[in-house]
């Protein structure tokens, strides 16, 4: 579950999936727990979102100076306060990050340069600790439930050699540097440790602090280790390592209930008001259905983010209306258990490529049982939980990447961890490039709640997502419209096919492709740019065609319901296909398919 802040300036997509949606104007990759590296360097950031496969070059930059400070302080859980660099912005934990604290970037940075063009290493100073106390009201899984857990790093020596600083490797501690740190009352001590990268020395600076035998403190934070650049930068790290001291714990009574809350909800808001109580500039904001964390200032803008996301919630409920997907969550969980009662239970889908992957996880903690003298409220709906969603909002790509956004990505649902996260793309894109990814992601959250990681094939999730993406608010609605992302690549792709090149997947073999396919390793060496915008127009096809295609065949009216349905009972992505596609005449759907979508 660690991320690394190096980042390959190019490389070939890994593929993975699931319920994780991340949406890209070129395609969708990398999933959040992928242990790759996720911060791309800022000056090769346009290169990437606009030719996907070129490379950039690092540029040169010199160490970063800090010359003022502000103060963290967390008198919420771990009671203490240091000195941090002045204006440079926190960048929090992902969830389920058992070690960092939260770190911080400085504004418009240019990284080390380690003379190798294909990575970035960024400056950072990260607050870590290593908690061993014993947690209340820690959930606890069912017997034989396969729960994933992030890695639990045991101490700083393990935070600095590991991916947690994005340059993993032998870092080795500097002899006749640290020692003891005069801290009021806390043991404390400081070291240097040195890796010599292409000739280049680098270097991190460590102070430790012990705040009892079962909870130490670290400040980290990297610098050139070239001899000069090493000793402006040594000043200040020690100012910063001197400056820490403890705080008293506050008592948080949180917001407490509010008028129609559910418990669920009510403890809800109350863990997120802790979380951002220790998380300097980030703010918790309110909607019927969401909650939304951001560090972003421009109040306009998240007035409209959450007029945004209740209109579009109202179009995912208009075509998934909750009662008709909880009847069909409960006849999958029929069909399941008697599978099971059978002896021929299967897991649920899980995301392709493996590697680092989280095992299936239902939402929601498991309730400890109730201690004398206290009440246990009963767990929440899926509709309950579908009403809490957390959606996290970033300032601007830099820190979207800091935080761990997926590389050529521009938001993602994480489903482990249940948050939806993207940033604010007002200085790139534009604002209609965050629209359109929220209202992806926010699909792929909202169904999730019903039916947890279910794993359809790509053209129905990715498909399903970039169809939501087309729509355009207006007089605090939202209207359907083509997505313009996609139109014009796939009018030019089946052009093409006029000139005896395979621009497109036939629709026999699309409805079937894995995830790997999809995204690019298929035998017509068409990428994920080309294939989203095939399962889009596809989509777009079976839920409009009815009214705007003269070549409609009433019988594929019901083919994405099928679809979903089938899978949603069989956990079979082939029965699934079989089911929707029974009868249909390939050739027929897409003749009309390709003459609808050339009509747009």
């Amino acid at each position: 579950m660690k991320r690394a802040s190096t980042q390959p300036v190019v490389g070939p997509p890994p593929c993975r999936g699931g319920h994780l949606g991340h949406l890209n104007r070129n395609a969708g990759f990398f999933p959040r727990w992928v242990q790759a590296l996720s911060q791309v360097p800022p000056q090769a950031l346009a290169v990437i979102l606009g030719i996907l496969g070129l490379a950039a070059l690092a540029q040169p930059a010199a160490a970063q100076s800090i010359k003022a400070y502000d103060t963290y302080e967390d008198a919420v859980d771990l009671g203490f306060k240091v000195k941090v660099p002045k204006d440079w912005n926190f960048i929090p934990p992902q969830p389920g990050d058992k070690n960092l604290i939260g770190k911080y970037d400085p504004k418009n940075d240019k990284g080390i340069d380690y003379k190798d063009p294909r990575y970035y290493w960024g400056f950072h100073v990260w607050l870590v600790k290593f908690d061993r106390r014993k947690k209340a009201g820690a959930a606890k899984p069912k017997d034989g439930e396969p729960r994933f857990e992030a890695p639990e790093l045991k101490n700083v020596h393990e935070f600095v050699r590991g991916n947690e600083t994005g340059l993993p490797g032998n870092w080795k501690k500097v002899e006749k540097e640290g020692g003891p740190l005069q801290i009021q009352g806390v043991p404390a001590s400081w070291s240097v440790y040195e890796l010599v990268k292409n000739e280049v020395p680098l270097r991190l600076y460590v102070a430790e602090y012990k705040l009892s035998d079962d909870l130490e403190i670290a400040l980290v934070a990297n610098a050139p280790g070239d001899p000069k650049k090493w000793q402006k930068a040594e000043g200040a790290l020690q100012t910063m390592g001197r400056s820490f001291r403890r705080v008293e714990l506050e008592v948080l009574a949180g917001s407490g209930a509010r008028e129609g809350d559910s418990v669920f909800r009510t403890n809800k808001r109350a863990k997120l008001e802790a979380q951002v109580k220790s998380q300097p500039g980030w703010a918790l904001h309110e909607t019927g259905n969401y909650f939304i964390i951001s560090n972003n200032p421009d109040k306009e803008f998240i007035e409209e983010l959450k007029m945004r996301l209740e209109a579009i919630r109202k179009s995912y409920e208009e075509t998934y209306p909750p009662e008709r997907v909880l009847a069909l969550k409960q006849k999958r969980e029929e069909a399941q258990a008697k599978r099971k009662a059978e002896g021929g239970d299967k897991p649920e889908p899980r995301p392709e490529g493996g590697d680092g992957a989280p095992p299936t996880q239902e939402p929601g903690p498991e309730a400890e049982p109730p201690q004398e003298g206290r009440s246990v409220a009963a767990k929440a709906t899926p509709l309950e939980m579908s009403r809490c969603s957390v959606v996290r909002v970033v300032q601007n790509r830099d820190q979207y990447a800091s935080y761990g956004g997926p590389p050529q990505s521009a938001g993602y649902w994480n489903f482990v961890d249940e948050e939806l996260v993207l940033f604010d793309d007002k200085e790139l894109g534009g604002r209609r490039n965050t629209w359109a990814v929220l209202n992806h992601e926010a699909f792929h959250q909202y169904i999730f709640y019903f039916f947890g990681n279910l794993s359809p094939h790509s053209w129905y999730n990715e498909g399903t997502g970039d169809f939501y993406s087309g729509y355009q608010y207006k007089n605090g609605r939202f209207e359907l419209k083509p997505f313009d992302w996609r139109v014009s690549t796939i009018k030019e792709a089946l052009r093409q096919r006029e000139n005896g090149k395979q621009s497109y997947i036939p629709l026999k073999e699309l409805v079937r492709y894995t995830q790997a396919e999809y995204y690019g390793r298929n035998k017509y060496g068409l990428d994920g740019g080309d294939n989203y915008a095939q399962g889009w127009s596809f989509v777009w096809f079976l839920r409009t065609g009815a009214k705007g295609s003269r070549a409609w065949n009433k019988a594929w009216a019901p083919i994405l319901d099928t679809y979903l349905e089938a899978l949603a009972l069989t956990d079979d992505l082939d029965q699934a296909v079989d089911q929707a596609f029974a009868g249909v005449d390939f050739e027929e759907l897409e003749k009309a398919w390709i003459d609808y979508t050339l009509a747009l």
